[in-house]
């Protein structure tokens, strides 16, 4: 989702020429079906199956080299390269580790609250399940979250 909102607020911007190049295919992009939509018809060009190789320039980006991949991201061989004067990189995120909240896919399982399996912690925003993955969703799960917080806190 960073991915997709970084290029699309490039192309309002008045980028002219915007690729977003995810490395698997579009069915495996976390964003959401409406992301992608709304950044294709804003003009970001959306690649798939393409792993960054090189950064090319002296001393300033002039070129990015991707190599296209599989979709087990086995290298293809082919090779494509874009021209920019600008790079921005999103990278995922992953929960590893002991004594985390339960997951529900790669979500965070939480109650409309916010309210995760770990006693005073609460989640919200894209790495929580349900909502509709917008800022403004994130907001008001924030804002909830602070109310159940705060009446938690409060006794009330």
């Amino acid at each position: 989702m960073t991915a997709v909102d970084a290029a699309v607020q490039s192309k309002l911007l008045g980028a002219l020429n915007v690729s977003l190049v995810y490395r698997r295919g579009l069915e495996r992009m976390n964003a959401s079906k409406f992301e992608q939509d709304l950044a294709s018809s804003k003009g970001v060009r959306i690649i798939t199956n393409a792993s960054p190789k090189a950064v090319h320039g002296n001393g300033a980006v002039r070129e990015i080299e991707f190599e296209y991949t599989d979709d087990d991201l086995t290298p293809t061989g082919q090779t494509i390269r874009l021209a920019a004067d600008q790079v921005f990189k999103a990278i995922g995120q992953t929960l590893e580790g002991d004594d985390l909240p339960d997951v529900d896919g790669h979500k965070i399982a939480v109650t409309d609250a916010g309210r995760t399996s770990m006693s005073g912690v609460w989640a919200g925003g894209d790495c929580a399940t349900g909502g509709d993955d917008l800022t403004v969703t994130a907001v008001a799960e924030g804002r909830d979250a602070a109310e159940d917080i705060h009446a938690q806190l409060s006794g009330a």
